[in-house]
Protein backbone atom coordinates (compact mmCIF):
# COMPACT_ATOMS: atom_id res chain seq x y z
CA UNK A 1 0.00 0.00 0.00
CA UNK A 2 1.04 3.20 -0.73
CA UNK A 3 1.71 6.64 0.95
CA UNK A 4 -1.10 7.91 -0.01
CA UNK A 5 -3.46 4.85 0.19
CA UNK A 6 -2.57 4.65 3.78
CA UNK A 7 -3.33 8.44 4.32
CA UNK A 8 -6.84 8.29 3.01
CA UNK A 9 -7.23 5.41 5.65
CA UNK A 10 -5.82 7.00 8.28
CA UNK A 11 -8.32 10.34 7.33
CA UNK A 12 -11.30 7.64 7.22
CA UNK A 13 -10.15 6.58 10.74
CA UNK A 14 -10.00 9.96 12.01
CA UNK A 15 -13.63 10.44 10.34
CA UNK A 16 -15.38 8.01 11.67
CA UNK A 17 -14.07 8.20 15.17
CA UNK A 18 -12.44 10.33 16.10
CA UNK A 19 -15.00 13.37 14.66
CA UNK A 20 -17.51 12.15 16.17
CA UNK A 21 -16.07 12.17 19.80
CA UNK A 22 -14.84 15.96 18.72
CA UNK A 23 -18.80 16.44 18.15
CA UNK A 24 -19.71 15.06 21.45
CA UNK A 25 -17.04 17.40 23.44
CA UNK A 26 -18.76 20.63 21.22
CA UNK A 27 -16.14 20.89 18.72
CA UNK A 28 -17.29 22.68 15.31
CA UNK A 29 -15.27 22.31 11.75
CA UNK A 30 -14.05 19.88 9.25
CA UNK A 31 -10.78 18.35 8.70
CA UNK A 32 -7.98 19.32 9.61
CA UNK A 33 -9.58 22.48 11.57
CA UNK A 34 -11.75 22.25 14.74
CA UNK A 35 -12.78 24.87 17.02
CA UNK A 36 -14.48 25.03 20.83
CA UNK A 37 -16.33 28.71 21.59
CA UNK A 38 -16.05 29.04 25.03
CA UNK A 39 -16.60 32.62 27.14
CA UNK A 40 -12.98 32.77 27.43
CA UNK A 41 -11.11 31.69 25.14
CA UNK A 42 -11.58 29.70 21.99
CA UNK A 43 -9.99 26.01 21.83
CA UNK A 44 -8.30 25.13 18.56
CA UNK A 45 -7.39 21.44 17.29
CA UNK A 46 -5.67 21.15 13.77
CA UNK A 47 -4.53 17.92 12.39
CA UNK A 48 -1.34 17.98 10.28
CA UNK A 49 0.30 15.54 8.08
CA UNK A 50 3.62 15.03 7.13
CA UNK A 51 4.63 16.30 3.94
CA UNK A 52 7.32 13.26 3.89
CA UNK A 53 6.24 10.29 5.73
CA UNK A 54 3.34 8.23 7.10
CA UNK A 55 3.17 10.50 10.10
CA UNK A 56 0.32 13.32 11.59
CA UNK A 57 0.44 15.76 14.70
CA UNK A 58 -2.67 16.69 16.53
CA UNK A 59 -1.96 20.64 17.45
CA UNK A 60 -3.80 22.33 20.35
CA UNK A 61 -4.00 25.98 20.96
CA UNK A 62 -6.29 28.33 22.53
CA UNK A 63 -7.01 32.07 21.26
CA UNK A 64 -9.07 34.95 22.87
CA UNK A 65 -13.24 34.58 22.06
CA UNK A 66 -13.06 36.91 19.43
CA UNK A 67 -9.99 35.88 16.97
CA UNK A 68 -6.78 37.08 17.16
CA UNK A 69 -4.90 39.85 15.03
CA UNK A 70 -1.55 38.50 14.06
CA UNK A 71 2.03 40.12 15.16
CA UNK A 72 1.77 42.36 11.22
CA UNK A 73 -1.85 42.90 11.18
CA UNK A 74 -3.54 40.31 10.01
CA UNK A 75 -7.35 39.98 11.27
CA UNK A 76 -8.22 36.35 12.19
CA UNK A 77 -11.65 36.25 12.87
CA UNK A 78 -12.48 33.54 15.49
CA UNK A 79 -14.81 31.34 12.82
CA UNK A 80 -11.35 31.06 10.84
CA UNK A 81 -8.54 31.13 13.89
CA UNK A 82 -6.64 27.67 13.36
CA UNK A 83 -4.19 26.40 16.03
CA UNK A 84 -1.21 27.10 13.07
CA UNK A 85 -1.96 30.82 14.19
CA UNK A 86 -1.11 30.85 17.31
CA UNK A 87 2.48 30.70 18.50
CA UNK A 88 1.88 28.74 21.32
CA UNK A 89 1.03 25.77 21.38
CA UNK A 90 0.78 21.76 22.03
CA UNK A 91 0.90 18.66 19.88
CA UNK A 92 -1.27 16.11 21.67
CA UNK A 93 0.95 13.26 23.50
CA UNK A 94 3.64 15.23 23.98
CA UNK A 95 2.90 15.18 27.75
CA UNK A 96 2.61 12.04 28.18
CA UNK A 97 5.63 10.69 25.68
CA UNK A 98 7.99 13.70 26.93
CA UNK A 99 9.07 14.09 23.49
CA UNK A 100 8.03 15.79 20.27
CA UNK A 101 4.98 13.40 19.39
CA UNK A 102 3.74 12.21 16.67
CA UNK A 103 0.73 9.59 15.69
CA UNK A 104 2.84 7.16 12.87
CA UNK A 105 0.04 4.99 10.81
CA UNK A 106 3.27 3.14 8.43
CA UNK A 107 3.92 1.14 11.37
CA UNK A 108 2.75 -2.48 10.76
CA UNK A 109 0.00 -3.96 13.27
CA UNK A 110 -0.35 -7.50 13.21
CA UNK A 111 -3.17 -7.74 16.09
CA UNK A 112 -5.27 -4.72 15.14
CA UNK A 113 -6.17 -1.80 12.24
CA UNK A 114 -3.35 0.69 13.51
CA UNK A 115 -5.86 3.51 12.13
CA UNK A 116 -8.22 2.76 14.35
CA UNK A 117 -5.70 2.58 17.34
CA UNK A 118 -4.31 5.68 16.26
CA UNK A 119 -7.66 7.61 16.00
CA UNK A 120 -8.73 6.03 19.22
CA UNK A 121 -5.25 7.14 20.86
CA UNK A 122 -6.72 10.59 19.98
CA UNK A 123 -9.55 9.86 22.51
CA UNK A 124 -7.37 8.21 25.08
CA UNK A 125 -5.13 11.29 25.32
CA UNK A 126 -7.95 13.26 25.17
CA UNK A 127 -7.62 14.73 29.28
CA UNK A 128 -3.83 16.22 28.45
CA UNK A 129 -5.52 18.41 26.03
CA UNK A 130 -8.36 19.51 28.06
CA UNK A 131 -5.85 19.67 31.22
CA UNK A 132 -3.29 21.99 28.44
CA UNK A 133 -6.49 24.38 27.24
CA UNK A 134 -7.34 25.11 30.71
CA UNK A 135 -4.40 26.25 31.82
CA UNK A 136 -2.95 27.94 28.68
CA UNK A 137 -3.57 32.02 29.04
CA UNK A 138 -3.39 32.36 25.09
CA UNK A 139 -0.80 34.86 24.34
CA UNK A 140 -2.01 36.57 21.54
CA UNK A 141 -3.01 39.79 20.81
CA UNK A 142 -7.06 40.54 21.19
CA UNK A 143 -8.84 42.09 18.84
CA UNK A 144 -9.28 46.15 19.27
Amino acid sequence: MNRKEKRQKIDQAIKDITIPFLREKGFKGSLPHFRRQNPDRINLLTFQHSLYDTKFVVEIANCPPEGIITHWGQEIPKNKVTAHDMGYRLRLGSEKHKKDYWFDYGQKSFFNNVYKKLANEIIELWDEAESWWDKDPYEQKLKK
